[in-house]
């Protein structure tokens, strides 16, 4: 009982209430799906949240304490001018930002986690797959957020580019995935690495690492089958 008196207070009740009611026609806003947590902001919401599976309590948490320290910096924030489409649990850790720019599209899997202080930076196109975990200190981004210029043909390059990452896929703490990038299923990506690229032609069941990444090792793989129930339950919000 104490500890989910805790949990409840731990939630930022106002934030919660008012993007759930902003976001979703009241039946599915009263089930709350969307929990803001305190230490977490959402300072503008001109988008859309987009639920592909049915509304359900906590099925997104922004400032989710759910890993192994619980100390925060309170400075954890979130602008949605686009759309987020949601298709199963999402989990915001302590001090994450995310950035969605008006008519860009990001798309989050089933049990995404974001860990503490990871940026996501969306102006045209994110896309995650399903079992998709990131650890602490990561960016996201599929813009160089300015324009440049190749002077040999004096045409200008593009700003934004899409990143797709596919399902399974676990990033290794203060990773960078920029535009371009794309990753197989059954990924695992080691700790301080650069994703620029296409890396899906490497196959299922690979580890890359370094800057920028590079095949590092084959036939690897999380045994994800035997985590799936215990990562259901310490990702899942209740009260």
């Amino acid at each position: 009982m104490i500890g989910r008196f805790k949990h409840f207070c731990n939630i930022n009740w106002y934030q919660t209430l008012k993007i759930n009611f902003k976001a979703f026609v009241f039946k599915d806003a009263a089930l709350l799906p969307v929990i803001v947590y305190r230490g977490f902001v959402i300072t503008e919401f001109k988008g859309k949240i987009r639920l592909k599976i049915k509304p359900k309590f906590g099925l997104i948490g922004f400032g989710q304490p759910y890993e192994i320290f619980k100390r925060k910096r309170n400075c954890g924030e979130a602008v949605i001018n686009g759309l987020l489409e949601i298709n199963g649990k999402v989990q915001f850790g302590l001090d994450t930002k995310l950035y969605i720019k008006k008519d860009a599209i990001l798309k989050l899997g089933h049990i995404n986690s974001f860990a503490s202080r990871t940026e996501i930076i969306c102006f045209k196109n994110i896309s995650i797959g399903n079992w998709v975990q990131f650890g602490n200190d990561c960016l996201i981004t599929d813009t160089n957020f300015h324009e440049l210029k190749d002077l040999s043909t004096q045409t200008k390059l593009p700003m934004n580019k899409d990143i797709s990452i596919g399902s399974y896929n676990f990033i290794g703490a203060r990773s960078t995935i920029k535009g371009n990038t794309v990753t197989p299923n059954n990924c695992l990506v080691g700790t301080n690495t650069l994703l620029n690229k296409n890396y899906s032609f490497l196959g299922e069941n690979i580890v890359l690492g370094g800057i920028p990444a590079k095949l590092v090792k084959e036939n690897i793989v999380r045994d994800w089958e035997t985590e799936k129930k215990n990562l259901e339950i310490y990702l899942t919000i209740k009260l």
